[in-house]
């Protein structure tokens, strides 16, 4: 019935691409004709992905302006006119994530009368997001199904008038763990081989990471640790760590796939005291390496984690962590996800055959 999958990843980047390149090996696994359409520049793969690096985000420009002209301007001469060459109208065309140009990037889908299938990741939009309202609604609106991985976000979008929308599980690409990198990690977030709350990810405001701070200066025997891109609250998170003198061991850059699993693998217990979520790609790393999380009560977090906080207070917090590390966790068997979304890609071409 279906001919190929095309996922369509524009970042190139992240917890949006991880988890597109594991449902495409795991499609692939299955017999599946897939192609994930991405960035020249993306970040590793499982080699048995065929990755199509169509996407330029010109990166190195150090004008933010300039790079966000380059990239849909590249995006609209070339990007889309190859992707209208190489869709057909048996195919499934799969959106992963929202990206400025998502409206334009389903019209032509559906010129070339293919079935569209969208993940927004987030039912929200970030205020620093240039076209993401736009792109979000148009993802619910035009999609013949929407796929989403947390309970309450198929809810709240059901609730909203959102039709055919389906919940399957959030899979993120996640190697083995490479014991020398687990290792320099833990020398250097806890010297003093005590108990280790981590914080992994983009640092971004809506993410808490003061209150995970505050909330680690309450644990007896525990350090803490913010590692990730510092997207505007570093300075402030510093400032804090030094006033209250908690220990907390700040380190602000990207991470690849390998270190970014080993940091994960490296923790004892991984938190998520977020202000806003739909659901979380870092408590998909650690569900699946069997790392306790602890959460505040946000979005579709709790589906993941192994203690979700009663509110959002630093005592709450502080509480889930050690209840999280009490609790201990199992690694999360994924084996079916791609069959689920199989299922989900089926069902949305079945409603569109006559």
């Amino acid at each position: 019935m279906i001919r190929r999958v095309h996922l369509v990843e524009s970042g190139g980047r992240g917890g949006v691409f991880n988890h597109s390149v594991e449902v495409a090996a795991g499609l692939r696994d299955l017999g599946i004709d897939v192609v994930v359409h991405t960035a020249d520049d993306c970040d590793a793969a499982p080699t048995s992905v065929n990755l199509c690096r169509c996407v330029s985000w010109h990166r190195t420009s150090p004008n933010r302006r300039v790079r966000q002209a380059r990239t849909s301007t590249r995006y609209l001469l070339r990007t889309l006119p190859h992707l209208h060459r190489v869709i057909g109208p048996q195919d499934v065309v799969h959106i992963q994530g929202l990206f400025a140009l998502t409206p334009e990037l389903i019209s032509i889908a559906r010129l070339r009368h293919a079935t569209v299938v969208t993940s927004p990741h987030n039912t929200f939009v970030r205020s620093n997001a240039p076209g993401g309202g736009r792109a979000l609604r148009t993802a619910l609106r035009d999609a013949d199904r929407v796929l989403v991985y947390s309970d309450a976000d198929r809810q709240r979008l059901l609730d909203r008038g959102v039709p055919h929308v389906d919940r399957v599980p959030l899979t993120q690409w996640t190697p083995l763990p490479q014991p020398a990198l687990v290792d320099r990690w833990r020398t250097e977030l806890n010297p003093t081989a005590g108990k280790l709350a981590l914080l992994p990810g983009q640092v971004r405001a809506d993410k808490n990471p003061e209150l995970f701070v505050r909330a680690v200066l309450q644990l007896p025997d525990w350090r803490g640790a913010v590692v990730g891109e510092d997207l505007g609250p570093g300075r402030r998170v510093d400032a804090l760590i030094e006033q209250t003198g908690a220990a907390v061991t700040t380190a602000y850059r990207y991470l690849s796939v390998d270190e970014f699993v080993a940091l994960v693998a490296a923790a004892d217990v991984v938190v998520a005291p977020y202000e806003v979520a739909s659901q979380s790609g870092v408590l998909a790393v650690a569900a699946r390496l069997g790392v306790p999380s602890a959460v505040a009560p946000c979005g579709g977090l709790g589906e993941l984690a192994t203690a979700v906080a009663r509110d959002t207070g630093v005592a709450a917090i502080s509480d889930a962590i050690a209840l999280a590390a009490e609790r201990g966790a199992k690694p999360v068997d994924t084996t079916d996800a791609a069959g689920q979304v199989l299922a989900a890609y089926t069902a949305a071409w079945r409603s569109r055959t006559p």
